[in-house]
């Protein structure tokens, strides 16, 4: 637990139960889950807590990059606590995502490129396909 209040301090976040909470939910799983997922997991130990403050703390997390959310398209925006540079892989069947764990250069935009004033914060690379399960449930 003191290695979440470090990282909500280091970032200027106050500590509370219910944010150590969320981030405790989030940080060792895999799965990226969504706001409803973690809020069904906080409750077992915050039973009052509201999906409300769920999703306004993932929201803060999200802004002091402790957190990253993953939004394809075609589905409700989806978290993950590994903020390094890596890709996802989505599968367009059954939406599951899944962390490709290989460190990804940054993509070097030059200003020409960009709209004026315009400020690159983070770059996401998704790459859309089938999972091995949905491969198999298609050949059927």
């Amino acid at each position: 637990m003191e290695q979440f209040i470090q990282k909500l301090r280091s970032k200027g976040i106050s500590v509370t139960p219910q944010r150590l909470a969320v981030l405790a939910a989030l940080e060792h799983r895999r799965d990226h889950p969504t706001a409803e997922q973690i809020y069904r997991e906080v409750r077992k130990q915050l039973p009052t807590i509201s999906f409300n403050t769920v999703y306004k703390t993932l929201e803060v997390l999200c802004q002091k990059g402790l957190i990253i959310k993953v939004n394809p398209l075609h589905e409700v925006a989806r978290y993950d606590s590994r903020t390094h540079s890596h890709a996802h892989l989505v599968c367009r069947s059954c939406h599951r995502i899944f962390d490709l764990e290989r460190e990804l250069p940054p993509l070097k935009l030059t200003p020409e490129e960009l709209p004026p004033g315009f400020r690159v914060e983070h770059q996401s690379v998704i790459f859309w396909g089938l999972c091995p399960s949905c491969q198999k449930n298609q050949s059927h």
